[in-house]
């Protein structure tokens, strides 16, 4: 105990080699004012590096490489009293013999923020020697709750989470989302571009308390602006997450590479296969815009085609922006072709994700590109925030206002006459 009656705070280490999950790691470890995040690693020889330096009480373990470089027996022996927790993507899914005679905990990737908080507190509250004497790998529903907590005839929380009643579950559910659509919202440009000339408006309307689509405005050298809407292929924290890696990916390649969208693309691709690991990858439309040209150069990496409307001697028409290459995060040969277009003035673009695309009337008929264009060229010649409100609006009365299945993220874009 200190001075002030206050316990000492725990020192823990994230090791991950994949930048969604370390940042994840780090903000569940901020959270938590009782544990005390003494460093980061992104290999197993940073990992026994910073042990030396931080003499960590826990380390939380995600390294693919972990078991080859014999990582785990060399912690133990160098630092006995070491907890060291592993992640995988399902308990159930461990194979015992794999960390045979290895003193570790297997945490579920698969959990909410609630329960790895609980089985942290477990690890934390476990005889040093608990794991050892074991001779096998200890789950946290393995681990038994102090005594002073056992009064309340309460469950364990780490197996709690099987039994809570649907109040609880929704409580819990609903805690992780919010902070979700929290860092999206940090991550959102403030406000769109003020151009002389140019008229912008963006939305983005998800479909429940977070989102997996995102759009930005990036200010770029020679008073150019690059252009994003994107859509991850998933919900929830792990979208979140994973929408923070590609914005943050895309507004470093984008600056890096000011003119050249196909190439920006291949890098934040090959960053996002080499830092992360899974099944998400991101659909992605990029511009370079040109106020003073009216030029857009463009890549399109599997998304929804951008509709762009012009009037040619008062004929209106349209032109879709298709895809030039494939999602991000899908193949490292993966590579994407840049194209032109070029706003006259009145001319308006048109991005969205397959949230307007996609919804369905009480029939199960989709509103299509076919839709969102007839919707456009009806709106043409309006104030592009006018332009964006009557787009989301055609898209709820075909829906007939019924509940959103999907995110919606849309910029549209105007070259005043």
């Amino acid at each position: 105990m200190s001075k002030t009656g206050e316990s000492k705070a725990i020192r823990i280490i994230a090791a991950s080699d994949q930048a969604v999950y370390l940042r994840g790691l780090e903000t569940l470890a901020l959270s938590m004012p009782d544990f005390h995040l003494v460093g980061e690693a992104r290999s197993c020889a940073e990992t026994l590096q910073l042990c030396q330096l931080t003499h960590p009480e826990i380390v939380l373990m995600d390294l693919r490489h972990a078991r080859e470089h014999e990582l785990i027996p060399k912690l133990n022996q160098a630092y006995p009293a070491l907890k060291i927790v592993v992640l995988q993507d399902c308990t159930e899914c461990v194979d015992p013999n794999e960390y045979e005679d290895l003193p570790v905990y297997i945490f579920s990737r698969d959990v909410t923020e609630d329960e790895f908080k609980v089985a942290l507190r477990q690890v934390q509250r476990d005889p040093a020697s608990a794991a050892e004497q074991a001779g096998h790998p200890i789950f946290p529903h393995q681990l038994r709750l102090d005594s002073d907590e056992d009064d309340n005839d309460e469950p364990p929380p780490a197996e709690s989470a099987k039994i809570l009643p649907q109040t609880r579950s929704e409580e819990i559910l609903t805690r992780e989302l919010l902070m979700a659509g929290r860092i999206q919202a940090d991550i959102l440009p403030e406000e769109a571009p003020q151009i002389n000339g140019w008229d912008f408006s963006a939305v983005l309307i998800p479909a429940y308390e977070t989102s997996g689509d995102f759009y930005d405005f990036i200010p770029l050298i020679y008073k150019k602006w690059g252009i994003v809407v994107a859509d991850v292929t998933d919900k929830g924290m792990g979208a979140a997450l994973f929408m923070a890696l590609t914005s943050t990916l895309l507004r470093t390649y984008a600056t890096r590479y000011p003119t050249l969208p196909g190439l920006t693309m291949s890098e934040v691709s090959e960053r996002i296969l080499s830092d992360t690991r899974g099944n998400m990858f991101v659909t992605t439309f990029y511009g370079i815009l040109e106020p003073g040209t009216g030029r857009l150069i463009y890549a399109n990496a599997g998304h929804p085609p951008g509709i762009l409307v012009t009037n040619l001697r008062g004929r209106v028409s349209f032109e879709r922006l298709r895809p030039t290459g494939m999602a991000l995060g899908v193949s490292e040969q993966a590579s994407w072709k840049q194209k032109m277009v070029r706003f006259n003035p009145g001319d308006m673009l048109v991005l969205y994700t397959d949230g307007i695309s996609e919804a369905q009337n009480p029939q199960g008929e989709y509103f299509g590109e076919d839709g969102l264009i007839d919707a456009a060229l009806e709106l043409y010649g309006q104030p592009a925030g006018a332009v964006c409100q009557g787009l989301v609006d055609a898209v709820q009365d075909y829906t007939h206002n019924a509940p959103r299945q999907d995110d919606i993220a849309l910029i549209v874009i105007r070259r005043e006459v």
